[in-house]
């Protein structure tokens, strides 16, 4: 299984914490599209303890016990 934790505003496409069945070639993209998020809504991505921004991560391969956290852009002082 591949756990997917959205953050703040995101929440709003899956709520807290979203499971994904793993399957063969799978991609940050792919679970991002399933999930109905824009990717302009998203500034930061975790795999497996490493963090980018979208355009170098949503083309990661996830493996079987994945966990991918899904950040929007914040703002704060």
């Amino acid at each position: 299984m591949i756990t997917v934790k959205l953050y703040s505003a995101i929440r709003k496409y899956g709520g807290k914490e979203v499971m994904f069945e793993y399957k063969k070639n799978l991609r940050v993209r792919d679970i991002v599209e399933e999930l109905k998020i824009p990717i302009k809504e998203i500034s930061i991505i975790i795999l497996d303890h490493f963090d980018s921004t979208p355009d170098i991560m949503l083309d990661h391969e996830v493996k079987e016990s994945s966990l991918i956290h899904l950040f929007p852009p914040m703002a704060g002082g």
